[in-house]
């Protein structure tokens, strides 16, 4: 039952990937792109290739710095970043698959439990929620009017003219701190109530999982090494999208504010639950470029080599690194089985 349902959720997710990919691309004209893509400076894709690998080789460093606190002194920066990219590999095959797939890896090459790398993962992912949720409130901040704007256009598109934005944004905004004041009055005075609905037990869990991630910090050893590799991952995200725009001369103008409301934008296409963010991306980074006066098929064209670029780099070293996985780990497990036990760390 467990089999169909995952194999239901993953039709699901592919056909609506294609169904967003056909909603974008159906009144494109291909013979255009690939005049487009002459006018391309291929150069500052590699650039982007170069900085995706940087920012992957610090974020396999700040893994290991997760680990260090139980047990694991003496892992490689080099087996984990083949765990990493081999993560990234599974997630432009099933959604959510990255996670488990590089926790496997480390597994079977450094003996790490997959309960304590899956653990370590989620400290780590809560820990980029935290930067995310920063990047969106400056782009909320310095874009607030583009954004706007683009809910507008959203809403206009969608249900017409006559419906405003500023009414509709009121009454949710008062609904949503109605609805928060209702959890706070149920949290304190009803839990044990709660506690019976299953769904209210998981988002317990996921905030405790949230607190102990956050305290989690306090255990690292080289606390000045996990900050600075966090800031080396995410401005290296940033990075290896806006150089792009240096590779056409049709966005070559557009400057950093630009590419940080691109970036956080294209973060939310890329956290649709569908392979790769795989038409999502392209119709969120295409509409929001138009807001800045590029034309929505040449929005779509950018997009479109944005994605891409990072897409094959992906399959290429996730790839590399996955047929290395098999073949250096596997080798390394039997002989381990061989020559010694295996030692749980304390």
């Amino acid at each position: 039952m467990k089999q169909l349902k995952q194999i239901a959720q993953y039709i699901l997710s592919l056909s609506l990937a294609l169904g967003l990919l056909y909603y974008v691309f159906r009144d494109m004209d291909f013979s255009d792109f690939q005049a487009r893509a002459e006018d391309l400076t291929y150069g500052w894709i590699y650039v982007s290739f170069a900085m995706a690998l940087i920012s992957h080789w610090a974020r396999a460093y700040r893994w290991n710095l997760l680990l260090k606190p139980l047990g694991y002194q003496h892992l490689s920066v080099w087996r984990t970043f083949l765990a990493v990219m081999v993560g990234y590999f599974a997630n432009l095959i099933i959604p959510r698959a990255g996670e488990v797939a590089r926790c496997a890896i480390l597994a079977k090459s450094d003996k790490v439990p997959l309960s304590t790398g899956v653990g370590s993962v989620v400290a780590e992912r809560l820990f980029d929620f935290i930067i995310l949720l920063v990047s969106v409130a400056l782009v909320l901040l310095l874009e607030f009017e583009v954004l706007f704007q683009f809910l507008s256009d959203l809403i206009s598109e969608k249900f017409g003219q006559s419906l405003s934005l500023l009414p509709l944004v009121s009454v949710m905004l008062a609904l949503g701190l109605l609805g928060m004041a209702g959890m706070v009055y149920l949290w304190r005075f009803k839990r044990a109530w709660l506690r019976k609905n299953a769904f209210f037990v998981k988002i317990e869990s996921f905030l405790e999982q949230l607190a102990k991630g956050l305290l989690s910090f306090r255990s690292i050893e080289n606390k000045w090494g996990f900050v600075l590799s966090t800031i080396v991952i995410w401005a290296m995200y940033f990075t290896m999208s806006f150089v792009i725009f240096f590779a056409w001369p049709e966005t070559a103008h557009f400057g950093p504010r630009i590419g940080l409301t691109l970036f956080v934008m294209g973060g939310l296409g890329m956290a649709a639950p569908v392979q790769g963010g795989i038409g999502a991306y392209h119709w969120i980074v295409s509409r929001t470029l138009a807001l800045y006066g590029l034309p929505l098929t040449d929005g779509v064209f950018f997009a479109t080599v944005l994605h891409t670029s990072q897409t094959i780099m992906l399959l290429i070293v996730g790839g590399i690194s996955l047929a290395i996985s098999l073949i250096l780990f596997g080798k390394d497990q039997k002989v381990d089985q061989q020559k010694a036990p295996l030692v749980k760390p304390q």
